[in-house]
């Protein structure tokens, strides 16, 4: 049996009633058989209500059970970064074997010394960390923990968050990461919360309402005791097992607490106490009329009432440790406090023996308050300057202590900050920002601006040093995701560094500005000015700064729409960075390069993108390097490089598992999703476009919903579903600040299903608005949508004012976003419009460039759209163009079958163009039909994965589901059914 963490050790005087439902709850959700998987329990109930007794009886009995069990609270006072899980895992650390560990470690065990920097001592030595962005360090992090935990599952672990509306920003997080990703462990995770509106912050009620979203989450809540249950509690209280009921007083104590299992205990503690109540043979005599009872009108009241019946020193004793927080060693009381040793003892039991603290079972002496309720209501009864005396002691005395651990700062920083008043500002702007250090290397970004915004707070009269301080806090605003904030602090420091004349501080100020731009996609002139003034005022004095002053402007000049300055300025970077002679503002440069598209050819770029890719290699810069790819991505595709994208967005992937970054796995997916489209392959283009959508999920400061909208959109037409959107995209359309192609694709929509009065009402009032209103956000998507629409209904007016927004892309892909969505040969749009324009010849030209063009991509969905529209036009034209008119549409009927696009083969079938196509053998899918080729042409499961871009064991499943459906025994039988039903080659 694995020993308890302290805090459950610890064992109560009173009974233990009310909550069997709740405690058999429990024991049925935890995971004692081999091959059940994680269960998550958020247990919550008002102050007092009893959560946490509930939750040491129920570890008691886990324990005994063999269950390995887990604890950490989070606290009331000092929030620190991952508190309760770096409280939890610390206790692994000391009861598991060492060797046992090491191996529950797997190979991510460096990156939990962020959390455990003493882990090494435990199981030796460890790699260091990956340094990379934010959200990459996050991401391996919290894997490092859910692989711990699955390592250690070959028993239960029961793994106990306590009081969540206290937790930090980090640990929730963590926490919402092992509710989706520790599937596999045996692990029942309990989090206990208070669920009142006042006690739960928003924080928390965003995890509680993504928590929900899954299916092995429960819920349970703990409401007051009933007076059958106070009954049973005086019963219990009085003869120890169950002596005569007490139903008049259990009633009275019921009205007079609400059932709330604190106030029951601490009402009865005082009645007991105060000679209200005598308990003696097991049984209770009231010594006054039951009416005379006392109501306990606040747990302030209690504890005053109870205060006023100990001694001054005990008194004195339990403000100072109020002021300490919810736990306290022995020694740091016994400095702070400058009572005698004897004095101190004698306080201590006092206090203990009142009921206000308890002795933590320990190698240490410590202690903790029984409740927080009871040390808030201590702490909130002193005043301000007695608050920062006692502050101040605690502060002294911790910081004559060993030690500088994370925990350690933050209690520093504390206690010093809350001293202000007495003890002036200095150290506790010393303390917040060293912890907001120790923050920022656990990857808690939140926490440490929290703790440099206290130190600014404070008031740091150096200039130079509170722009120094002002810098860290964009940085670390900027790696949580919080871009308001970041670009805040980076303006207060390029005011600063103005005031001092100081170009270096100013150049870093403008380099971190731009970036908290860039990737929420914040179109700011002020981030070009400032990079304009730092780069005048830097001059030449540090070179690779200047380049990234040079590289930042580049970028910023094209976010802006300035591509020809654009352009300048980024030759003279990569020309500043080559004569560097160092590789790294080379590639960082480098990198940004598909920022050129306005000035540089696509060849120009790609060769730029590939050295990048080179030096990052070189330099084994994963960030460096997946960038790179990633960008090389749509340049491929814009280059109608389709195979070569696809290559790509493998090995991209490839890279960002092996370095877990999110960000690039969220971006390679929906990169793939829209490849997927492209090449007919729906279903894997909904799988990708959801996996990416759960990866942006892990992203800070970024909301990927638009881009997972448009990609189901896209899909949801080609499947024929999209009567399953419309009533969200009508609701998109109609909100002024949303803005983008939410109103073109309404239209889409709405002819789509066949409401022509309504479509063209809405394309009269784009006429009649203009387009601009458009252009702001996925251009593209929104000319696109209007092309579908005013070529189906032949509005002219429509076609008129789109067509020349579109010709200049004639011989090129249209390319929504950063490859959010293709679409395809922009002649194909340019086709459609002529032809609705009445130019048939024009038309032609377009559409025979188009079919080329996807034909040569492989990208048979547009090709396919691209002969239904090219077959419809060649109908106007005369019976001598019905041969070549019933071939192209017969190829798109064919395309559309096979690929599973049941509106535009309805479109199709409508023109009479194409007789009915042949239906697939036994109700194989269409995606079955094309891997049965592949089985007949004699390819491997792992050639067929490698050449429709799956897994091998996707494939497997589909060639079992092809067996099964053709009733063959093996893959040879398989093979010669594909050719008996000309199946070869579909």
């Amino acid at each position: 049996m694995y020993e308890l963490p302290g805090s459950l050790r610890l064992t109560s005087t009173f009974p233990f009633v009310g909550r069997s439902s709740q405690l058999e709850t429990l024991r049925a959700l935890m995971p004692t058989a081999d091959g059940e998987g994680r269960r998550v329990v958020l247990l919550s109930g008002e102050p007092g209500s009893g959560k946490s007794r509930l939750v040491r009886e129920f570890a008691s009995e886990a324990a005994g059970l063999g269950a390995l069990v887990l604890y950490g609270a989070c606290d009331a006072v000092v929030r620190t970064p991952y508190g309760p899980f770096v409280e939890a895992l610390e206790h692994a650390t000391r009861v598991v074997d060492p060797a046992e560990l090491r191996n529950a470690l797997a190979t991510s065990g460096g990156e939990l010394t962020r959390l455990l920097p003493e882990l090494p001592a435990r199981v030796g030595d460890l790699p260091a960390p990956v340094e990379a962005d934010a959200d990459t360090e996050r991401h391996r992090l919290h894997t490092a923990v859910t692989d711990l935990l699955v390592g250690l599952s070959a028993r239960p672990v029961l793994l106990v968050l306590e009081d969540g509306h206290w937790a930090d920003a980090s640990t929730l997080l963590l926490l919402r990461h092992l509710a989706r990703a520790a599937g596999n462990a045996r692990v029942l995770l309990l989090v206990t919360f208070r669920d009142t509106e006042a006690d739960v912050p928003e924080a928390l009620s965003q995890t509680l309402a993504d928590l929900r979203r899954s299916d092995d989450v429960v819920r349970l809540r703990l409401a007051g005791l009933s007076d059958d249950d106070v009954d049973a509690f005086l019963r219990h209280a009085a003869a120890g097992d169950a002596g005569p009921g007490q139903p008049e007083l259990a009633r009275a104590i019921g009205e007079l607490t609400g059932g709330n299992a604190f106030l029951v205990c601490e009402l009865w503690r005082a009645l007991v106490e105060t000679g209200i109540v005598e308990v003696g043979d097991g049984t209770i005599r009231a010594t006054r009329p039951l009416a005379e009872l006392g109501t306990p009108e606040s747990v302030r009241e209690v504890v005053s009432q109870r205060l006023s019946r100990l001694a001054p020193a005990t008194t004195d004793l339990l403000e100072l440790t109020a002021a300490a927080g919810s736990e306290f060693g022995l020694d740091i009381v016994r400095q702070a406090s400058g009572l005698t040793e004897p004095d101190l003892l004698a306080a201590l039991e006092e206090a203990v023996h009142s009921g206000m603290i308890e002795e933590l079972p320990s190698r240490r002496l410590a202690y903790r308050f029984t409740h927080e309720l009871v040390r808030r209501a201590l702490y909130d009864r002193l005043s301000g300057v007695r608050r920062a005396e006692l502050h101040l002691r605690v502060g002294e005395a911790l910081e004559r202590s060993e030690g500088r651990s994370g925990r350690a700062l933050a209690d520093l920083a504390h206690h010093f900050a809350a001293a202000a008043p007495l003890d002036g500002a200095q150290r506790g702007i010393e303390y917040n920002v060293r912890a907001a250090r120790a923050a920022a290397a656990a990857v808690a970004f939140d926490e440490a601006a929290t703790r440099l915004r206290t130190a600014l707070e404070l008031g740091i009269e150096s200039p130079a040093r509170r722009a120094e301080v002002f810098l860290e806090l964009g940085t670390a605003s900027h790696r949580a995701g919080d871009a308001v904030d970041a670009l805040e602090a980076f303006q207060e420091t390029a005011a600063i560094a103005r005031e001092l004349g100081d170009g270096e501080l100013l150049a870093r100020a403008a380099i971190g500005y731009e970036e908290a731009c860039w990737r929420p996609g914040i179109a700011d002139q002020g981030a070009v000015e400032l990079l304009e003034e730092a780069t005048a005022a830097l001059g030449d004095d540090n070179l690779e700064l200047r380049a990234g002053l040079l590289g930042g402007l580049a970028r910023g000049l094209v976010f802006q729409g300035e591509h020809e300055r654009g352009a300048i300025v980024r030759t003279n970077a990569v020309a500043l960075a080559r004569r560097l002679d160092d590789p790294v503002p080379l590639a960082t440069v480098l990198v940004r390069s598909y920022w050129s598209r306005g000035t540089s050819s696509l060849d120009e770029i790609l060769a730029m993108l590939t050295e990048a890719v080179d030096l990052g290699e070189e330099l084994g810069d994963t960030e460096i390097l997946a960038e790179a790819m990633a960008w090389r991505v749509p340049t491929f595709v814009a280059l109608g490089d389709l195979d070569a994208a696809r290559l790509e967005v493998a090995a991209l992937l490839r890279t960002a598992e092996r370095t877990a970054q999110p960000f690039i796995l969220h971006v390679a997916e929906h990169y793939g999703s829209t490849i997927a489209l492209c090449d007919g392959h729906l279903e894997e283009a909904d799988a990708r476009a959801r996996h990416s959508h759960e990866w942006s999920r892990l992203l800070s400061g970024s909301d990927a919903a638009g881009v997972y909208g448009i990609q189901m959109f896209n899909i949801r037409r080609e499947q024929g579903r999209l009567a399953e959107l419309a009533p969200i995209i009508r609701i998109l359309a109609t909100d002024a600040d949303r803005g983008g192609p939410w109103r073109p694709g309404l239209v889409s929509v709405l002819v789509e299903l066949g409401m022509e009065a309504e479509a063209r009402r809405e394309l009269a009032r784009v006429v009649d608005e203009g387009l601009d209103p458009f252009r702001e956000s996925l251009w593209l998507a929104s000319l696109a949508y209007l092309t579908d629409a005013c070529a189906a209904l032949g509005d002219e007016a429509t076609a008129a004012i789109v067509y020349p927004e579109l010709e200049p892309l004639a011989g090129t892909n249209v390319m929504i976003g950063h490859l959010v969505a293709c679409h395809g040969a922009a002649d194909r749009y340019l086709g459609m419009l002529a032809a609705t324009l009445g130019e048939a010849e024009r038309a032609e030209e377009h559409f025979e460039r188009a079919m080329e063009l996807n034909r040569r991509m492989g990208a048979v969905t547009w090709l396919a759209h691209t002969a239904y529209e090219y077959g419809r036009l060649l109908l106007t034209r005369g019976p001598g163009e019905r041969d070549r008119a019933d071939a192209l549409l017969g190829e798109a009927a064919a395309l559309a079958e096979r690929i599973g696009m049941p509106a535009l083969l309805g479109r199709v079938r409508a023109l009479g163009g194409a007789g009915p196509t042949k239906r697939r053998p036994d109700e194989l899918s269409a995606r079955e039909v094309e891997i049965l080729g592949l089985v007949a042409r004699g390819m491997s499961n792992r050639e067929i994965g490698a050449t429709l871009f799956i897994s091998e064991h996707t494939a497997a499943n589909h060639i079992r589901s092809i067996l099964r459906k053709t009733r063959c025994a093996n893959r040879t039988e398989a093979a010669s059914y594909a050719h008996r039903h000309g199946l070869v080659g579909a």
